[in-house]
């Protein structure tokens, strides 16, 4: 009791914190920032990066079947990497934020750049551009191969490309409440196993104590 006790007050505590960094980012975000308009619709296909996993246990001094199952919370990591025809996501990822991107946005303003007055400067200005660009296309391919696609499957990302520090604080707040809540229920679960082998052993002491009183 005294356990089950501590783990609620510090998930009281947790969740309080939590709530208090999403009211500040908020406050710095907008109120339309972080909402139920960001989360997604049932329509789409959301991965689960949360689950939970049960164990069997034995009562300690009780000998004989399982007793109670022990919960705990398991977060899979969301960056992952993907390879072949699955890597769509990635790609589009990689081409949003990569350094690849942006150079070949670099080199396709250089061409309007020319005057178009001189016809040896303007031919100029269009192999260099085209020679830029097969450079791009060439390290871009290059580093599709050496490297694999990532994909960041992490809901904060929901929310904002750049998560201020109070929404990622907040993050980890409620992953530590999700975390806390298994414990109680492992808790409870091993306290209704006592309460149940308590009964029975009690229900096997008044039977022993009429047979005395009988005899």
């Amino acid at each position: 009791m005294d356990q089950l006790i501590k783990d609620n007050m510090k998930l009281e505590e947790r969740l309080r914190v939590g709530f208090f960094l999403l009211g500040k980012t908020r406050y710095s975000l907008g109120t339309h920032a972080v909402s139920a308009l960001q989360l997604p619709t049932e329509d789409c296909e959301v991965e689960h990066l949360a689950h939970v996993i049960t164990t069997p246990a034995i009562l300690e001094g009780c000998a004989g079947d399982i007793t109670y199952h022990t919960v705990e919370a398991k977060f899979e990591d969301p960056v992952v990497q993907v390879n072949g025809e699955q890597s769509e996501a990635g790609e589009e990822y990689n081409n949003r934020y990569s350094d690849d991107g942006v150079s070949q946005e670099g080199l396709r303003k250089r061409l309007p750049h020319a005057t178009g007055n001189n016809e040896e400067e303007t031919e100029v200005c269009k192999c260099e551009y085209e020679d830029g660009e097969n450079k791009v296309q060439g390290s871009s391919k290059q580093k599709d191969k050496s490297t694999p696609n990532v994909l960041n499957r992490d809901p904060i990302r929901w929310f904002s490309a750049l998560p201020p520090s109070t929404l990622r604080q907040a993050q980890k707040d409620f992953k530590a409440a999700v975390s806390l809540v298994a414990g109680c229920a492992t808790t409870q679960l091993k306290l209704r196993a006592a309460n149940k082998e308590f009964r029975r052993l009690h229900e096997i002491k008044s039977k022993l104590d009429r047979v005395e009183k009988e005899t």
